[in-house]
Order: structure tokens, then sequence, then C-alpha cells
């Protein structure tokens, strides 16, 4: 009987055609909210719904669920469905056509169904049960919407909205993001005169005596809380398909009987269809483009990004804003789901950044993008939102109440958007699209979930690795704004041959910040006679300096960075276009006396010898060499002896290790030059690190001289410099080895790092 059924179901899987998706196995553990379903891996659900809009908000029929066992000798598995409503003489669980007992806890957390099963089955178990379910989901409850039946237009109409904890109160579900259903089919039973849309592709509707069956299917990965369903009489309007790269996507809207919109009105909504195009070049293909996008109308009055098909209050059909706002979800928060509701940002702050992109790509919206820009940037400085972060702490994230009902409900679109603008103004469009699409297409993330680390890990390896902790910890993590007003003005000075010379100062903090050093983005507009005008973006580090970005991030670390801009500047403007969160002021002053023609500092005979250039000494007050071990906290070392036409020099023995060296000009005004920073290794072994084996298979092996007790960096780059992954490791000998098994063949570089030096290697996977 277990052969025979389980050949049945592999025929099933077959035919289903479930979609591809990562391995459950390479994500972060994770058993959702409740703790449902720990030994299970959701593979496919059948809904088999009875709803009729005229009666009430009753539910009735049956979910069959397809799962793969994760553990051994499981008995017993769980999901979460609403006790309340559901825990009645309608509720029967079958495995194969035996009844399973049930239970739900008496107390604490009670939304938990138990079901034993018959057998115990081994890990790695293909298997299914059916839960036959009836009764009335429970009222709204403040942000706790889940299910309601309410008359709209004058016509009954029955929708569900689970986000973010109300899937379980109208279906048994694991909610769990991170253990996304590979495969739904819908079987929707309703009068006649009623229309059900839901998720995916509507493959048939049958008749059967006063009642017609909705059959949608949906060949995606989707997250429980985005299964969605709505019955009402519903007008249906079928659009031109959009061309997504060869494939044509249909576009479809419900309305509810009686709006009767007109084609102008039509032809609004389809600027959906612009969207489709705009951020599918942006961000690749729409991740759902076999099936469908539409919009479908429902009783809530903004709009909820469900799969396939958002869901929208007729006012929200009506604002080209939500319209975009929920497009761009079908890529931020449905292909890539936030792994839990910490990370809510990465969903909602994307989105809100679509209605940007709308106004920028499909300007027919009429939303102006610095106007957008600047209703997020005033929200999330303003003094509600200001003190809290994009990323949630564990007691806000309790329920869908304490959750909305915080100021996290807002800081998530107003912060997260100005996250996302600041990421793009940062990387320059080529590198921050990029890092989106490899992002979304990583195969450890797509159809799957992900944290802010991961994105953080894509935003840094599209810049060449530059570390961007620094600026996460400040403005995801950490809340509030840099201000660069008032003795922290930007000061710039024109210095001749198409060049100008920023001063960036330590910004004052706004009330209630809880961040240390704020690792600013800082667009200045500068413009000069006969129209010129640019923008250059200033990448403040605090105490490491200030780098250039807006194409990546220039390595540096001066607050004094001499930009080339190809004019003479007449007036600069502190983020005109409201692209970062920072604010502040800009001031011209006098031409600084000096600037710094060499700097060089190498190793001979034990000593390290320090030379710097200036190209002007008269207004020169004195001039300090400084060290660093880390590239980032400097200390001073000694001043730089005065010798001939401004040149300055400084010797000191060996350090024989890696050190970095700037040199600190200090002029009669008080103005401070600093030089690059120039690093020497000190350590021959660092010369003498060489691969024990070139070609390799799976591991990496280096022999590091003397690295006995040492703690060693390390980076896997691919032939173009761009970094795959990072790690650290204690040595406790002189060998390092790599696991790089799940590796393609190839060419890559090792980029080594100890306490003594650095050094590339270049090696092949075979």
């Amino acid at each position: 009987m277990m052969k025979q059924f389980l050949g049945l179901l592999l025929i099933l899987f077959a035919n289903t055609a479930f979609a591809q998706r990562h391995d459950i196995s390479l994500r972060p553990a994770s058993t959702g909210h409740s703790g449902t379903g720990s030994n299970i891996d959701v593979k496919y659900h059948r809904f088999n719904w009875n709803i009729n809009p005229d009666n009430s908000k009753n539910i009735s029929g049956n979910v069959t669920t397809y799962f793969k066992t994760t553990q051994n000798n499981v008995n017993k598995i769980t999901f979460d469905l609403n006790k309340t409503s559901f825990n009645n003489a309608g509720l029967v669980v079958k495995y194969h056509g035996t009844t399973c007992t049930t239970s739900f806890p008496s107390s604490g957390y009670t939304d938990i169904l138990t079901i034993t099963l018959p057998v115990t089955l081994p890990n790695n178990t293909l298997d299914s049960v059916t839960i036959s379910y009836n009764g009335v989901p429970p009222a709204v409850s403040g942000q706790a919407e889940g299910c309601q039946q309410k008359t709209i237009n004058g016509y009954p109409l029955f929708y569900t909205l689970s986000e973010s904890y109300e899937d379980k109160d109208w279906w048994p579900c694991k909610a769990d993001m991170q253990d996304k259903i590979d495969s739904t089919d819908y079987y929707i039973t309703t009068p006649s005169k009623y229309t059900a849309a839901a998720n995916g592709t509507l493959v048939s509707t049958t008749t059967s005596g006063s009642n017609k069956i909705y059959h949608y299917k949906h060949r995606y990965p989707i997250a429980s809380y985005l299964v969605a369903v709505a019955v009402t009489q519903y007008d249906v309007f079928n659009r031109t398909p959009v061309n997504i790269n060869g494939t044509l996507v249909p576009v479809v809207y419900y309305i509810s009987k009686g709006r009767n919109p007109s084609s102008g009105t039509l032809n609004k909504f389809d600027y959906c269809r612009d969207e489709l195009v705009a951020f599918s070049n942006l961000f690749g293909d729409y991740p759902f483009k076999n099936e469908k996008y539409g919009m479908y109308e429902f009783g809530w009055g903004g709009g909820m990004e469900h799969q396939t098909f958002s869901a929208m209050g007729w006012s929200s059909f009506n604002s080209n804003s939500t319209v975009a706002h929920e497009l761009m979800h079908q890529w931020f928060g449905d292909k890539v789901t936030m792994a839990t509701w910490n990370h809510l940002w990465l969903a909602e702050g994307f989105a809100s950044y679509g209605e940007v992109l709308a106004g920028e790509f499909v300007p027919a919206t009429g939303i102006n993008p610095t106007t957008q820009r600047g209703s997020n940037k005033t929200a999330a400085n303003g003094s509600t939102e200001r003190t809290y972060s994009c990323y949630i702490p564990d007691a806000s994230i309790t329920n869908s109440n304490i959750l909305w009902s915080s100021v996290y409900g807002s800081s998530v679109y107003d912060r997260g958007g100005m996250v996302v603008s600041m990421l793009r103004t940062l990387l320059g469009d080529d590198k921050f699209f990029q890092a989106c699409r490899d992002y979304l297409s990583d195969p450890n993330l797509e159809y799957g979930s992900a944290t802010t680390a991961d994105l953080q890990a894509h935003m840094e390896a599209a810049c060449g690795g530059f570390d961007l902790s620094g600026f996460f910890n400040s403005f995801v993590y950490g809340n509030g704004y840099p201000s660069y007003s008032g003795a922290s003005a930007i000061q710039w000075d024109p210095i001749g041959g198409g060049k100008v010379r920023f001063r960036v100062k330590t910004p004052t903090k706004s009330s209630g910040s809880n961040v240390s050093t704020y690792y600013s983005v800082i667009p200045l507009r500068v413009q000069g006679a006969g129209g010129k005008d640019t923008l250059i973006v200033l990448y403040d580090q605090g105490s490491i300096g200030v780098s250039v970005g807006g194409d990546g991030i220039a390595f540096g670390n001066s607050p004094t960075p001499e930009v080339y801009v190809g004019f003479d500047p007449t007036s600069v403007t502190f983020d005109p276009y409201n692209m970062s969160l920072a604010v502040g002021t800009t001031t011209q002053t006098t031409v600084l006396a000096t600037t710094i023609a060499d700097f060089t500092v190498q190793e001979k005979n034990g000593q390290t010898l320090a030379s710097l250039q200036l190209d002007d000494y008269s207004a020169v007050k004195n001039v300090t060499l400084e060290r660093s071990t880390d590239g980032i906290q400097f200390s001073s070392t000694g001043v730089m002896a005065q010798g001939l036409n401004g040149n300055y020099t400084y010797s000191e023995l060996s350090t024989n290790r890696l050190t970095y060296y700037r040199a600190r000009v200090e002029l009669q005004t008080g103005e401070l030059i600093y030089s690059v920073v120039a690093k020497v290794s000190g350590d021959p072994d660092m010369q003498n690190i060489s691969l024990l084996t070139n070609p390799v298979t799976d591991i990496v092996r280096v022999r590091i001289p003397n690295g006995n007790n040492s703690h060693c960096r390390y980076a896997i780059a691919d032939m173009s410099g761009r970094t795959l992954f990072r790690s650290e490791k204690q040595l406790s000998g002189d060998l390092l080895e790599i696991n790089l098994s799940n590796r393609p063949p190839g060419s890559y570089l090792l980029q080594i790092q100890s306490r003594t030096g650095q050094k590339t290697l270049q090696f092949v996977i075979k």
C-alpha cells in the first residue's frame, strides 16, 4: 500500500511541475513564529474551499499538504491553525484514509494543531495529510486582519489579508518564510454569480449545479502569508500582455461590479504594464512571468503584494504610488522574502523606493522622484520616526498589532526607502542595480528568503569587497541622522584645474541617536558657469576619513578630499534631490595654501622611511607622520623633519608587521590636509606565502611561514576582483586550509591578510 501511494505521489509531483527552489538545508534553520513544522519541509498544498460571501465569512473545505520529513522517526507533525475558530466537529485529519488524532495546547500559545500519524516516518520521506475543517475566522483585531466579509460598492465580498501572522486564522499552514511552499492548487467553490480571485493562473471555471468551481494553479514557491483569496462579483479586464524577455505576461484586473471604469481609468491602471518592463530591466525578469500579473479589488484601504495578484482598495487602484509599491514587492518581498519579520525593511524599503523608480522610469505616472524621496526623508528624520531603526527587534514582532502599530510599521517604509536610496547613491547605478540583480538571483536566496546580511554581502561584492558594516550599522541597525550644519557645514574650495577640495568635519547627531559614528552618504550638487552641473558623492567614515562614492567607493581617508569635476564650481548644494538621510549646508572658504604633491613610505635596511613633498610650504605649521595597524585608527608617530623645497621626511625602525602610514599637514590657518594612506608589510615571511597545490579540487592549502597562533583573514574573489566571500581563522600551525567544495571550476584570487601583511595568490579549481 505504501509503495503504491508513493508511486502515485511521485506521478502527481511530476504532473504538477513543481518549481525548482534552493535546498532547504542551505538556509538558516527556522520553524517560524510558533515553532510548527520543525520536522517537515512543505512541498505542496491543494486547497479545496467553499466560500459564499452572501452568508458570512464562514470557510469550509480541506487542505491537502505534501511534505518531506527532515528528521528521523517522525510520528507527529504540527501546523498553525486558529483553535477557537476551527477546533470543532468539522476538524478531521486523514492520512491515506485513516483518521489521525489531533490536539491543541490547552494554555499558552494555543493555535498549534498537532497531528499524530498512524505510522512513524524515516527522514527524507515524501508523504501527505488532508485536513478538513469548517468554521468562522476570528474577527478583525486592530492590525490583525486575517479574513473579512463585508459589502463594497453594494456587493458582498469575502477576502483575506494574512500579513503578518493571520494566515492561521483561515487555513492550516506552516507559517515560516524560510520554508516556502513549492507549489499550490486552488479549487474554490462559490455561487455562480461570484468570481474567485487567487494567486497564479486560472486553469478552469467549472459549473456544478448552482455553483462554479474556480481552479487556479501556482507553480512558484510562496510564503504562507502571501497565499490569498477573494470572492465577489467582479468585472474582469484582460489587458494587453507585456513582453518580458520574450515571454508574454498576461495582465488582468478584477474590479468590483458596478465600478464601470472608463478606458482612461484603465489606461492609468496600465502604468503597471510599463513598470513591469522598467523593473524587469533594472532587477531581472518579472519573477512570475510564466503566470500573470494582476490587481484585484478587496476591502482594505491600502494594497497588499499577494504573489502574482496584488490586492488593492479602490482608492489604491487610483494611486500610482501604491500600484508601483505593490508591483515592486513582486521582486522584493515575494521572490526574495525576509527570513524573519525583523528584516521587514528588505521588502517595504525597496517597495517604497519602487515608487521613486516608477516616477523616474515611467514619467507618465506623474510621480516626482525628488518629492517622493523628500517625503520619505522628512518622515524618517521626523520626531516620531528618527529614534527607530529599519531592523525590528524581537520584542516588536511578537504579533501583528505590536508590529504594525509601533513606529517600526512606518520606519521600515520611510527609513528603509532612504537606505535603498543611499545605497544607490553611494554605489552608482551600474553597481547598485547589478548588486540587486545578484541578490535576487543568488541560488541560496531566489524564491526563498534573506536577511539584511545577505543584502549587505551583495552590495559589498558589487563595490569590490568594500566593507559596508559601518553604513549598515548606522542606518539599518542604528537610528537618527547626521547633521553637517553650522560649525559642521561642508566647506568647499575651487583649487583650479577643474578640481574642488572639500572639507568634511564631524557632524552633529539628531536627538535620541544611538549611533556612535555615522558612516554618511553626502550628495553634493556642484554647479559652474555656462550651465555646468554634476553630482559629487562623499562617503564620510568618521575617523577613517572621507572617500568618494557614486561609482563604487574610491578608497581614501582624507577629511579634505579633492575631486575632479571638470570645471570651476560657482556653487555647491547639500543633497538638493533628497537622496540621503544626512542633512546639512555648505560654505565656500578660501583656497588652502598648499597641496600634497607626493607621499611615499618604503623599508630599507631595517628602517621605515617616509617622504612627503608639498608644492608650497610657506603656510605650513607642522607635519606629523601617523601610523595604524588596521588602516582605520591612526595615532601620531612623530613630527616629520623639513628639508629643502617642501620636502619632509621621517625615519623609524621597521615594525616588521603590516603597517599603514599617512601624513597630517597642519596649516597656519588651522586647516588640516591628509595624504593618501601608504602601507608596508615589514615582513619577508609574507613574500614566502605559497600554495601547496595548484590546481586544487575541494580544498585550498596555503603555507604561511611563522603563522602559528596568528589570526589570518582571507577572501576569495573572482578574476575581476569581485569578492565572493570573506572569513578569518586562528592558525594552529603554518597551514591555512579553505574548503571550496561548493565553488564551480575556474580561476580565482585568494587574498590573505595576517598580522604581518597581505598577499594575493591566483589558483584554479579543477
